[in-house]
């Protein structure tokens, strides 16, 4: 198979196959253990981006005249950041829940009655959360495929369409980037304030800076001409630059990968927990045998 542009096919099937390692573990973990809310996101999660690697390897086969292929990639990207935030926001309520047993993130049913002035409908912080990135996914689908069917070489006779596109695309990113920086002060918030310990938490500590990178990489995006797929100059007679190859794997799909892959650890750490506790609990039970006899 070759490639109209080489570095960004070699970029794309190098993160194919990581992608698709990645499902294949994600699957292997909701078939095992469950179909625990955070997995299935990153499971979704591993879903659009091999969906989204697999456009841009067929962007990188059939060249520029093929840019539909590129926009689709770009979404599906947006898409997975998307569920990072989501399962990152859980990874906090997940966090709560097994220190205390409960997440005030989430209602509970005795707490339905008490309605606040600034939680409209008695709604969850869990809920509001989740309501307000609808419309920036809606906000970043339409704003990306507006622009397809668009000839790459008259992008700048197409500047009312751009510029409505990148407004759109702008109002996205900028809820997404909101709403990751909400995920981080609440992790550490939980972590001062309650006291709350654990993997989970420190894994997502870990995973926050890739996650905060992801999101502003968002943003300039579409205002950095040597990062903004909507500039001419960012493309040649095969496709994309190596440079705008360079700053959207760097940036946005690796930060992603890294994000993700700290994410999906904690089934293993956990895994490891109820091991040590099991262990732990046989090994009293042992002594207490002993000592009664």
């Amino acid at each position: 198979m070759a490639f109209e542009s080489t570095s960004a096919g070699v970029a794309a099937s190098i993160y194919l196959g990581l992608y698709t390692l990645y499902l294949l573990l994600a699957i292997h973990i909701v078939t095992h253990n469950g179909f625990k809310f955070i997995y299935r996101i990153l499971l979704l999660f591993s879903l659009l981006r091999v969906g989204g690697q697999l456009c841009g390897v067929a962007f990188a086969v059939l060249g520029i005249e093929h840019l539909n292929w590129l926009i689709a990639y770009l979404v599906l990207t947006a898409e997975g950041y998307f569920s990072l935030i989501i399962a990152a926001f859980h990874f906090v309520i997940q966090s709560q829940i097994k220190q205390t047993g409960s997440s005030w993130l989430q209602n509970k049913r005795g707490t339905r009655k008490k309605r606040k002035w600034y939680r409209p409908f008695n709604l969850s912080w869990s809920v509001l959360f989740h309501l307000i990135l609808i419309p920036a996914n809606a906000f970043i689908i339409g704003g990306g495929t507006m622009l397809t069917g668009l000839d790459p070489e008259k992008l700048s006779q197409e500047k009312s369409k751009i510029d409505t596109s990148k407004g759109l695309r702008t109002a996205g990113q900028v809820i997404f980037l909101i709403e990751t920086s909400i995920v981080i002060v609440l992790s550490v918030y939980v972590y001062i304030k309650e006291k709350v310990r654990g993997h989970a938490i420190y894994l997502l500590f870990t995973a926050s800076p890739f996650l905060l990178v992801r999101g502003i990489f968002g943003i300039l995006s579409i205002y950095v001409d040597k990062m903004d797929y909507c500039q001419f100059a960012n493309y040649n007679g095969a496709g994309l630059t190596s440079q705008f190859v360079a700053y959207e794997y760097c940036l946005a799909t690796t930060m992603e990968f890294v994000t993700a892959c700290f994410l999906i650890s904690n089934y293993f750490l956990d895994k490891n927990s109820q091991v040590s506790e099991t262990d732990s609990f046989n090994k009293i039970e042992s002594e207490d045998s002993i000592s009664k006899a």
